[in-house]
């Protein structure tokens, strides 16, 4: 019996072998489809600004689930990707940019340069702002996020 066993594992083991062979190899001329993608890959579409980074008026940054707005109105709006609004710095009228400035705080600015919301997260310089895909705003000091809209989802 026991020379019984040793051979099916032998057989098996080969077999197993030559299929893993046969998986791996792969012709040199081969070359992946472009429109080929694995069911684990994924495309992070999070965008990342470091400071210096303004926006103005009708301008965003935006990731597959979020956009971080500066609208003409004046206030800085963040929008899901159904375009709901789900968070807003209550800046209308007031607000002219939005500056993610070199101290790592994000500020809106009056058109006189006067400062009307602040994520007050100053001090931190090397920060930065990341507009993510899951819909999240956060600002990040190293690994260690220092604010966050609370707009994941």
């Amino acid at each position: 019996m026991g020379k019984r066993v040793t051979t099916l594992l032998a057989t098996a083991t080969l077999a197993t072998m030559a299929l893993v062979g046969q998986a791996s190899a792969t012709p040199s001329h081969h070359t992946p489809s472009p429109t080929a993608k694995s069911a684990s890959a994924r495309v992070d579409s999070t965008q990342i600004r470091y400071a210096p980074f303004t926006l103005n008026h009708n301008e965003s940054v935006s990731s597959d689930t979020a956009r971080l707005v500066m609208q003409s109105d004046g206030n800085l709006v963040i929008y899901d990707e159904f375009n709901r609004a789900r968070w807003a710095s209550n800046t209308v009228g007031r607000g002219w940019t939005a500056r993610f400035q070199t101290d790592g705080n994000f500020v809106v600015y009056t058109r006189s340069n006067r400062a009307v919301w602040a994520s007050n997260t100053d001090g931190r310089p090397g920060s930065r702002l990341a507009v993510q895909d899951d819909g999240n705003v956060v600002i990040y000091d190293g690994s260690r996020a220092v604010w966050a809209s609370g707009t994941n989802h």
